[in-house]
């Protein structure tokens, strides 16, 4: 899954560590230690830049504007002849608010959610794991699905009921949830309640809410199994990502594989750069269907 040729992001150069883009209009330098290779433009392009990310010896990051973006930022999107929006912040780590290459996997979810409706005859149920900001979640409900958004972040929560806002969705079609993933998994298994989706984007360490320790290596076959406890046999879909430095595509395949999947597949999600062939790697995914298309 690639992302190219959106009218509000540009990715315009990347190497020696670093990444060159323009974000609804704003053009920045941010880290990207994915591109090892020499950039292609020259110096004086990305001296251009008006927002530079610089790295801290903490291991943290911080901002730096020439100009000061403007406070109510957001990224258009439009999808099926609907228009999203996406609050944007230039938040610590480099970060904006949404990962760029996850903009095929909000199309991929948008399909299923609005394939499923037709097929169940009601909004299907799904669940975002570890869902950050919410863009997906938003997604997923302009579909029509009841969705269950869940994150350890209060801040990122709030975050994304601005967007839903923003994107005039209506209030109950997302319930955003404070919590640690694994527990919301074992609370839906003991209450036996059941979804249609799950997507899972997992970081490769973290905490939850009460400081529940998460370990991409150690705990992902466990909330694997605990999704595929929780999701309905027939008529659903499962979407893993990970951007865990040396987990392959086939790894999540292997993770995700139950003989429910009536069709699955395993691959890289990535960037394309703006005027050349070049994709910037951004992760891997595995998704699943228990129905054909």
């Amino acid at each position: 899954m690639i992302t190219q040729n959106l009218p509000h992001y540009q990715l315009l150069d990347s190497g020696l560590g670093r990444k060159l883009e323009i974000i609804s209009g704003i053009k920045v330098n941010r880290p990207s230690p994915q591109a090892i290779w020499k950039p292609m433009l020259k110096d004086s392009e990305w001296n251009q830049v008006t927002s530079n990310v610089i790295r801290t010896k903490d291991g943290g990051g911080k901002w730096e504007h020439k100009k000061e973006p403007a406070e109510n930022l957001s990224l258009p999107f439009e999808i099926d002849g609907r228009q999203l929006s996406f609050r944007l912040k230039f938040t610590s780590f480099g970060h904006c608010g949404v990962f760029f290459e996850q903009i095929p996997v909000w199309q991929w979810l948008y399909e299923e959610v609005k394939f499923l409706k037709q097929k169940l005859g009601r909004a299907p149920k799904v669940v975002n794991l570890f869902g950050y900001t919410g863009c997906a979640s938003i997604v997923m409900a302009a579909a029509g699905a009841e969705v269950f958004h869940v994150d350890s972040s209060k801040g990122v929560l709030d975050w994304g009921k601005e967007s839903q806002a923003q994107s005039k969705i209506k209030a109950d079609a997302i319930r955003w949830v404070q919590g640690d993933a694994q527990e919301f998994i074992r609370h839906s298994f003991k209450k036996n309640f059941m979804y249609d989706g799950i997507l899972a984007d997992p970081p490769s360490w973290g905490h939850g809410v009460k400081k529940e320790v998460w370990d991409f290596e150690k705990h992902i076959h466990l909330l694997v199994d605990g999704m595929l406890s929780v999701i309905n046999r027939e008529n659903s879909f499962l979407f893993l990502s990970s951007h865990t430095h040396g987990v392959q595509p086939e790894a999540l395949r292997n993770l995700i594989w139950d003989k429910r999947w009536k069709d699955i597949e395993a691959s890289e999600l990535g960037v394309k750069h703006q005027n050349d062939a070049r994709i910037l790697p951004a992760g891997i995914f595995a998704a699943a269907r228990s129905y054909q298309k």
